[in-house]
């Protein structure tokens, strides 16, 4: 695990209190929902105690540093994808639906909600809530889970706290909530969505995202007629939207975005060299491998160890 100096702590420190500041969200909230601190109390401690020995682990500091380096050092642009996202996030809040959004993984779903919230929060719109629901598996944790996305988990059992849900939406007021990841929902833990969604009708939009499996597994459950598989389907909307490989031109515009100009190192990246073919994007065709590569081209003009005056 890396080892951070003091001046490295406080230049994440204050980048970190930026970002949250920014958000309109509190330090709990934002340490719970953007960072994925299991205790939002570790915040505290980053801003007030970030300077004292053992305060703020150096896996805290991992994260935030994670957190920084996907919001700073990355620049997206307006793809296809990502196109069909925020218009389906925009759709979702006006009508106050569910609407469901499928794409392979690498596809951009989470990049784009989260670029759709940051917009949001730069204009002083609605408030944009994600939940990542990509280690639940069962649907008392996703219950629990949309609970602190709120700030008003409390225990009980899951029909309680499906009644608290909808009393905590309500305080909410003017907002959009984003459920992403929800493949992770296997088998009959997906119909735990039905819930949600009648516990939130009439209160805000929903968007629901996930890999072709999400969707699959619902009209295969329906078709079989399996408890609540249908009644579940019939809550989303009746399309959904589905998301496409990024192309060639999205690629190349998100490699030169991103500083990658250099005619042999763009030979590389998309894929023209045979002989480099393995350190392009074309291997993954996904945003992800694309993001691969700008990391790829970035890691070679990194400096390495003199090992000559190491003693091993």
């Amino acid at each position: 695990m890396k080892d951070y100096t003091i001046e490295q702590k406080k230049r994440l420190r204050d980048q970190i209190i930026a970002l949250q500041e920014a958000s309109g969200l509190s330090a709990n909230n934002f340490a719970t929902t953007r960072l994925g601190f299991s205790n939002g109390s570790k915040f505290s401690h980053v801003r007030n105690n970030w300077d004292q020995p053992g305060m703020v682990g150096n896996d805290t500091w991992d994260m935030i540093e994670r957190y920084i380096d996907r919001s700073q050092n990355y620049r997206g642009v307006a793809t296809a994808n990502l196109k069909k996202v925020w218009n389906t996030c925009e759709r979702a809040y006006q009508l106050k639906k569910a609407l469901p959004l499928i794409g392979e993984g690498g596809y951009g779903k989470t990049f784009s909600l989260e670029k759709f919230r940051e917009y949001n929060e730069k204009n002083r719109r609605f408030r944009v809530i994600i939940f990542d629901a990509s280690e639940t598996k069962t649907q008392k944790q996703l219950i629990v889970g949309l609970l602190e996305s709120f700030d008003a988990y409390q225990p009980g059992t899951i029909s309680s706290q499906i009644r608290q849900l909808r009393e905590a939406a309500h305080r909410r007021g003017d907002f959009l909530l984003c459920i992403d990841e929800c493949s992770s929902l296997r088998d009959h833990n997906v119909v735990i969505l039905k819930d949600v969604i009648t516990a939130l009708k009439d209160l805000c939009g929903i968007v629901i995202t996930g890999t072709p499996y999400f969707i699959n597994n619902l009209n295969n459950g329906a078709v079989r007629n399996r408890h609540l598989f249908s009644e579940t389907r019939d809550r989303l909307f009746m399309i959904p939207e589905l998301l496409e490989q990024p192309t060639d031109d999205e690629a190349l515009e998100i490699f030169t975005k991103n500083g990658i100009t250099e005619q042999d190192q763009l030979d590389v990246v998309m894929g023209r060299e045979k002989k480099f073919i393995s350190h392009s994007w074309q291997v993954k065709k996904t945003f992800r491998g694309i993001r691969d590569c700008i990391d790829m081209i970035r890691m070679a003009e990194l400096p390495e160890f003199n090992f000559n005056n190491i003693e091993l």
